[in-house]
């Protein structure tokens, strides 16, 4: 029984996948287990216990419901299903709500018991704060079992008296949204409860923020400023913030120490960041921290998937690294330390393996430092030789090539094909080639011929800087503003 589970499921699975990458479905051509049109309406009660769900077919439902994920606390969270004349049924073997013959018009209803979702759930997407409760929202938004790229999807929230919202859906009137179908199938946020909620408006782009009401020293101006600090950093690599607006949630925890202990960055239904901070850290710790500049970065590049961490947290790190330089918060010769002490926790960390293996397993290996590193010093050997080609060409320039073409398309870039579209701009496969010889490796790349050329000393762990190098011009270029297109 099992076994035919995991067929069926691998089937459907293909059937959306299939029906995201062709995009092309119209009116009959429609599979019974498709829709282009449907509505949500989600109410959320002051208790936060749990939410009633609504979901309309104009046009005619499909015959079964899924979620994205194949999770079982979410499946045993769901009640009270019922539809408009005709039948509606869980059947939590298959992770599905099989539906009967409907008319148009329909709508079918259900319940998530809020509790029963977060229960045992190690996910910060899915987790209560106080009085405050966040949601990945492919989790409660059941869906047909085939997806297609011309779906037009619209929720409403219902919110009950004291209850804010913050999601990354783009909003059409109060408290209704479009929802893109990146919001069915990629992780996001949806945070309901005791909120406060502020707008930043920073490098031509809106930063809706909410902030969980837990104790804390930053202040509303020092967000505004932490904000839009980060804002102005990522968009001197860019000319403009990656987006034209961002959800950013923002959760205070208890403890001194950095300002920021951890962010995320999430793409589904549109750009969001999470960031977690020390409730002790004052306002003037914020500006210039590296954490919202990292996550920042992310939605200007391609979504890489996850097994090609290398190359999307690689080329972001070093990036991390480069652009408060630029912004003048450090010296160049400490930007260059800081290049160089994050290179030494790469080469020190790891389970010897090839590259391409450890961004694989990084997650069950735990080897982020040799992987963020690796892929930080690919893009530092990728900077510097594609400057010491002459012209306009930098990283910095096929970064903005990346952001123009292919940011923001609905799907998930393998590596390879992020490479093929950089060599393609480049004219030559420099980036090809350069990742096919480190990938099969364990050595973490060689920097040492490089920095001779840039003139870069390592003495005693400090970076030493000769002026008189050959490639001077290119050292001090890395940590200029950019110019050209």
């Amino acid at each position: 029984m099992f076994q035919r589970r995991q067929r069926a499921r691998a089937r459907a699975a293909l059937a959306s996948l299939l029906a995201l990458a062709g995009g092309c479905a119209h009116g009959s051509a429609r599979g019974q287990d498709g829709a282009l049109r449907w509505r949500y309406r989600v109410e959320v009660p002051a208790e936060l216990d749990r939410l009633r769900v609504e979901v309309c077919f104009p046009d005619g439902a499909p015959r079964r419901l899924k979620i994205d994920e194949d999770d079982a606390a979410a499946v045993a969270a769901v009640s009270e299903v019922t539809a408009d004349g005709g039948s509606a049924r869980l059947d939590a073997d298959s992770a599905t709500i099989e539906l009967g013959p409907l008319r148009a018009g329909a709508c079918v209803r259900y319940s998530v018991a809020v509790e029963g979702l977060l229960e045992g759930s190690g996910s910060r997407l899915r987790a209560r704060t106080g009085e405050v409760v966040s949601i990945d929202p492919r989790l409660i938004l059941w869906r047909p079992a085939t997806l297609y790229f011309e779906a037009e999807v619209t929720i409403e929230l219902a919110l009950a008296a004291g209850v804010k919202a913050s999601v990354p859906w783009p909003q059409t009137d109060e408290q209704r949204f479009r929802l893109p179908v990146t919001a069915l199938m990629w992780a996001s946020q949806a945070v309901f409860g005791d909120l406060v909620t502020q707008t930043v408006e920073a490098a031509g782009a809106t930063f809706s923020v909410a902030i969980v009401d837990e104790p804390r020293k930053l202040s509303t101006a020092g967000i505004d400023r932490w904000i839009t600090t980060a804002a102005e950093t990522v968009a001197t690599l860019y000319g403009r913030f990656p987006s034209e607006r961002m959800q950013v949630v923002v959760l205070p925890f208890p403890g001194g120490g950095g300002p920021v202990y951890f962010g995320m960055a999430l793409r589904g239904g549109g750009p969001s960041v999470q960031l977690l901070v020390s409730s002790e850290a004052a306002d003037h710790a914020f500006p210039g921290e590296w954490v919202a500049i990292h996550e920042f970065l992310h939605h200007g590049m391609p979504f890489v998937q996850q097994s090609d961490a290398w190359l999307s947290e690689g080329f972001v790190t070093y990036y991390t690294e480069v652009l408060p330089t630029r912004r003048g918060f450090r010296s160049e010769a400490a930007g260059w330390q800081a290049l160089s002490r994050g290179f030494d926790r790469g080469r020190k960390d790891g389970e010897g393996q090839p590259l391409a293996l450890a961004s694989r397993e990084m997650h069950e290996t735990h080897s982020y430092q040799r992987v963020y590193w690796s892929g930080a010093a690919l893009a530092l050997l990728a900077d510097v030789g594609l400057r010491l080609g002459g012209g306009e060409r930098s990283l910095d320039a096929a970064m903005r090539h990346l952001l123009r073409c292919c940011a923001s398309t609905p799907r998930m870039w393998p590596a390879a094909a992020v490479l093929r579209e950089l060599d393609a701009w480049a004219g030559s496969p420099v980036f090809t080639e350069l990742a096919g010889s480190w990938l099969p490796r364990a050595e973490f790349p060689e920097l040492a011929a490089l920095y001779g050329k840039l003139g870069l000393d390592v003495i005693d762990g400090e970076v030493k800087i000769r002026q008189s190098a050959p490639a001077a011009a290119v050292r001090r270029a890395i940590f200029a503003r950019p110019t050209g297109p």
